[in-house]
């Protein structure tokens, strides 16, 4: 397991080289198994649903109830279908270090980009919901000299989720590493109930808070 993201390989497209990291290549793994995954799982869907298709349903209201209950009704048409992509997607990512894949989400370009697609959503949702014109006036609310605290929370949003996904699931990396380093030998069974707390329980619960960061962050956003 390293620390840093690995090269795989690279290529060059007009005269521009692009390097393709192993985070890169895990994030393609997982939606290689996603997308059959979905497709495997969504066949042949009954009125009297299968143990299969309970537990969809159940993962489905799952996100149904995080977004409904914190921001309404009215968003579960279109950001039930985001947060749901974006949870899966995530917790996929943060548990690959069951398999002995390092997690993506340790890579910080990773978790930046997810960031910034949260934020894309957030605003966007807001611009959407109260207008253009609705978005701007909110930068002077409460007060014409809040703008520039208003300007530089926008930017801080981002910043927040990317550092806190980034930071916690590299520690858990840095820590399993070094006690592999250190046990030697012994490694092969004490280092198990760290593989459960920084692999699964960890990678878990930093999922849940990204996500709901970013409803909360969208429920502010909207109402300022």
């Amino acid at each position: 397991m390293h620390l840093n993201a690995q090269e795989i390989f690279e290529f060059t497209v007009f005269d521009r080289t692009f390097v393709v990291t192993e985070s890169i290549v895990v994030q393609w793994l997982i939606m290689v198994v996603l997308t059959v995954l979905v497709l495997l799982l969504t066949r042949n869907l009954e009125k009297v649903p299968s143990k299969r298709q309970t537990v969809i349903e159940m993962i489905v209201n799952l996100f149904n109830g995080l977004v409904v209950s914190n921001l309404g009704e009215s968003y579960k048409k279109n950001f039930v279908p985001f947060i749901g992509t974006l949870g899966i997607f995530i917790v996929f990512m943060n548990l690959t270090g069951l398999i002995g894949l390092p997690p993506s989400t340790k890579d910080i370009n990773v978790t930046l980009m997810l960031a910034l697609i949260s934020a894309v959503v957030i605003n966007g949702t807001a611009i959407a919901r109260n207008g253009l014109g609705g978005y701007l006036h909110g930068f002077v609310k409460p007060y014409a000299f809040m703008l520039p605290m208003n300007i530089i929370e926008k930017f801080t949003v981002p910043l927040s989720l990317c550092l806190r996904l980034f930071i916690n699931l590299l520690v858990g990396v840095i820590f399993i590493e070094l006690t592999y380093m250190a046990l030697g030998y012994f490694a092969l069974i004490i280092p198990v109930p760290l593989h459960f707390f920084f692999d699964l329980f960890v990678a878990l619960i930093q999922t849940y808070v990204f996500i709901m960061l970013t409803i909360v962050f969208t429920k502010t956003s909207v109402e300022e």
